[in-house]
């Protein structure tokens, strides 16, 4: 099951890569890391999803829960 899961987040990730335009998809992304528990992935997604979308307060909201997520 975790390797499903790890797959998943793994193809999100590497679509965000090549379309990052998607903040939903980065919010998706942190909260998806911070339940598998990777800081690191988590961290460096965290930091290019908000060099992105810096002048978006909804969207760096939606990021600050998604560190929080359970």
């Amino acid at each position: 099951m975790q390797a499903a899961v790890r797959g998943m987040v793994d193809k999100l990730a590497a679509r965000l890569a090549s379309s990052p335009d998607d903040p939903d998809g980065w919010v998706r992304l942190v909260r998806s890391y911070t339940v598998l528990g990777d800081a690191k992935a988590r961290d460096a997604a965290l930091a290019t999803a908000r060099a992105r979308f810096k002048d978006r307060p909804e969207v760096m909201s939606a990021l600050d829960a998604a560190v929080k997520a359970p």
